[in-house]
């Protein structure tokens, strides 16, 4: 019979090392011989983490799952295959419930069912299981930022905060080591008063409140009860082994004492342990399968105040903790390890010495988790700012931000975003180009760039970096919505459509992907296929402003004001900054006779962003259609001065010389459009999203 434990740990550390294909394989030979839920999860486990998702669902759907990591692991399958009901029915909807029963691991299940609940359009639901996974640990950044990008109204300054006074990171498990230490029970033969151990240690093996039902013996004879200790999932079913998947990674740092499968005498290494709980219990426990102790608050990982070098990456392992067989131990020592041993009251009286000693330097007051607490607020109020298009104020924020985080890549990231929202396009496509430069193979953001470059008109910038992103990933969506931005600029609609398929492809709930492709439909003329995608994009993402004021041009162009004018104030009340959106809206007022209001909608435009040429065109040709061609030459002089080769402008300037009585100049105006333009289908002023391919709404109307 195949020797159970030994082979869990084999399998954890393929699993830790990437070494994925020798870890399915041992997982299924122990899967075969011993048929359990604990081994389901652990071949489930390895066939997840390889991509095998469809194989780890069914292993798992035809189980009875009682254990909270394999129904997580379960759900997270099922969100992956689309099957949104069974992903909901294995975390459970009660979310006081999913808080018990998962325990520590409880925040990621929420967070797992907050997706669920978005993706099937019950967002006020989704938003209470964001806000709850934050009430249980205000680490949990995904959840802030998935509320802001709701519109949810949140407050930073109270979400990452310990609101807990008993939240300590560690130190609970670290009481609950000391106060059950004298439980431990061994299980070998060979041991006097029938006291036997399990060699390979695992933070399971201490007292637990739920027993296990499998057997955590060396060899298949000796089925004696194992005593456990608290699992870091109160409230959970213990497996032997703790898996990495899905759950809050302990600290890197010395371990206790690590018997390894190489050791020639298993038994040599129980004083070891024994002594090690009674001396050493200021150690943090290392995430190997195989130490001693239950598995710290994420935020002690994170923050700790132990000057530990290594990597906080879960299952990183440094090149210095190599595990070896131990030597066995002097006289000396042994002499020392006899004289160790006193009665029970000494035992007690050393060890809660030790908690006193231990208990002040892991506590919030003396940890980083504070620290990190506080700069969380900062970047929090920063990234709400942006959410809320309050781009100018967001700016600011991430300026204010430490010098370090303001040079890292996703900092800078939300920076040239808040200047992307702003029109200015220039300053944004600088700062991506930096990000480039330092970090080539990062492509978040990327998106936004290539729209600014289109916006800019820079084509052989955006080719290039079109043909980089390709290079880099070609299943990134990004990648293709940069080569259909691409092809857009030079005017090939096909292949444009194209790639903006395959983006939509292979993301299908991106809703910026839909956005786009419904911005190139509505340019070549497909009104129907344009609405859909703007449609969809919108249940996607109800604040996605892209896509509403998508298909109030399409009403637009459909001359449907009325319908028109209802989605760009829809638009508006995502994002009620932007210059282009109240030019939209002041063109559909004008075609439905309200000059008045268009003329003062036109106003707050051109004071919003007076550097955006577009809102001046259109007060020109609002004004001009209101009868007052002499308030409208203002504008278009200036319109000239910064745009000398737009023909529309000297169109319009022939149009409101000829209404003035000037003949010549309009002849003269006219002449010079002809030339820019000889066809009269192109190098129009720049529109909204689409900068080259501009129609005069009113005039047409």
């Amino acid at each position: 019979m195949i020797v159970q434990e030994p082979i869990q740990v084999i399998v954890w550390d393929c699993l830790n090392n990437y070494e994925y294909d020798n870890a399915i394989f041992l997982a299924e030979r122990l899967h075969a011989e011993v048929s359990s839920e604990e081994t389901a999860f652990l071949l489930g486990t390895c066939y997840y983490r390889s991509g095998r998702v469809n194989e780890a669902h069914n292993l798992l759907q035809n189980i009875l799952l009682t254990l909270p990591q394999a129904r997580f692991l379960l759900a997270k399958c099922s969100i992956d295959l689309k099957l949104y009901k069974d992903a909901e029915i294995a975390i459970g909807s009660n979310l006081d419930i999913v808080a018990s029963e998962f325990g520590e691991q409880a925040p990621f299940a929420l967070q797992v069912l907050a997706k669920i609940y978005n993706i099937t359009e019950r967002r006020s639901k989704a938003a209470d299981a964001h806000r709850k996974a934050l009430s249980l640990n205000p680490f949990m950044w995904k959840s802030f930022t998935q509320l802001c990008n709701m519109g949810e109204k949140i407050d930073p300054h109270h979400v990452f905060q310990i609101n807990n006074t008993e939240f300590s990171f560690g130190v609970t498990s670290l009481m609950n080591l000391v106060s059950n230490s004298e439980n431990i029970s061994f299980v070998n033969t060979n041991i006097p008063n029938n006291t036997s151990m399990n060699s390979n240690v695992t933070p399971n093996n201490i007292i637990s409140r739920t027993p296990m039902t499998m057997s955590t013996s060396i060899t298949p004879e000796t089925q004696a009860p194992v005593k456990r200790m608290h699992s870091v999932f109160s409230g959970m079913a213990p497996i032997p082994f703790s898996p990495s998947f899905g759950m809050l990674p302990m600290e890197e740092s010395p371990v206790l004492y690590t018997p390894t499968l190489t050791d020639s005498n298993e038994q040599k290494a129980i004083p070891k342990i024994v002594n090690s709980l009674k001396a050493q219990m200021s150690a943090v426990f290392s995430p190997a399968p195989r130490c001693l102790g239950p598995a710290p608050r994420r935020s002690s990982r994170l923050f700790s105040n132990n000057n530990s070098s290594y990597s906080v990456k879960e299952n990183n392992k440094s090149p210095s903790r190599k595990f070896v067989a131990p030597k066995s131990p002097s006289r000396k020592n042994k002499q020392r390890s006899a004289k160790n041993i006193k009665p029970n009251s000494v035992e007690t009286n050393e060890r809660n010495k030790s908690i006193e000693a231990v208990t002040p330097t892991i506590t919030p007051k003396n940890s980083n988790g504070i620290a990190l607490l506080h700069l969380l607020k900062e970047l929090g109020d920063a990234y709400k700012a942006l959410s809320f298009l309050e781009c100018k104020n967001a700016i600011k924020l991430f300026q204010d931000v430490p010098s370090r985080q303001l040079a890292s890549p996703w900092v800078q990231t939300m920076i040239a975003r808040a200047h992307y929202e702003l029109a200015q396009y220039e300053a944004a496509a600088k700062i991506f180009s930096d990000i480039r430069k330092q970090f080539p193979s990062r492509t978040e953001g990327m998106d936004i760039y290539s729209t600014c470059l289109w916006h800019l008109q820079k084509e052989a910038q955006l080719s290039s970096l079109a043909q980089e992103l390709v290079e880099l990933n070609r299943t990134d969506p990004i990648a293709w919505l940069a080569s259909g931005n691409c092809f857009s600029l030079h005017k090939e609609r096909e292949t444009a459509l194209k790639f903006f398929k395959r983006a939509v492809q292979i993301e299908p709930d991106m809703a910026y992907a839909h956005a786009l492709l419904g911005h190139e439909y509505a340019v070549a003329e497909e009104s129907d296929k344009a609405l859909a995608s703007f449609r969809t994009a919108v249940n996607i993402d109800p604040r996605n402003y892209v896509a509403w004021f998508g298909i109030a041009t399409v009403y637009a162009r459909q001359e449907r004001w009325k319908a028109s004018e209802v989605h760009i104030r829809r638009a508006l009340t995502i994002h009620p900054h932007s210059g282009v959106l109240r030019c939209q809206l002041g063109l559909a007022q004008a075609a439905l006779g309200k000059m008045d209001r268009a003329l003062a909608t036109l106003e707050r435009a051109v004071a919003l962003d007076t550097e955006n040429p577009l809102c001046r065109f259109h007060r020109a040709s609002v004004l001009l259609r209101a009868g007052r061609p002499q308030d409208a030459l203002a504008d278009l002089h200036h319109l000239k001065d910064i745009a000398p080769r737009e023909s529309l402008v000297y169109y319009l300037l022939g149009k409101v010389h000829n209404k003035l009585g000037n003949t010549h100049l309009a002849l003269m105006h006219f002449s010079w459009a002809t030339d820019l333009d000889p066809k009269g289908t192109g190098g129009h002023i720049k529109e909204g999203f689409d900068p080259s391919k501009q129609e005069d709404l009113p005039e047409r109307s």
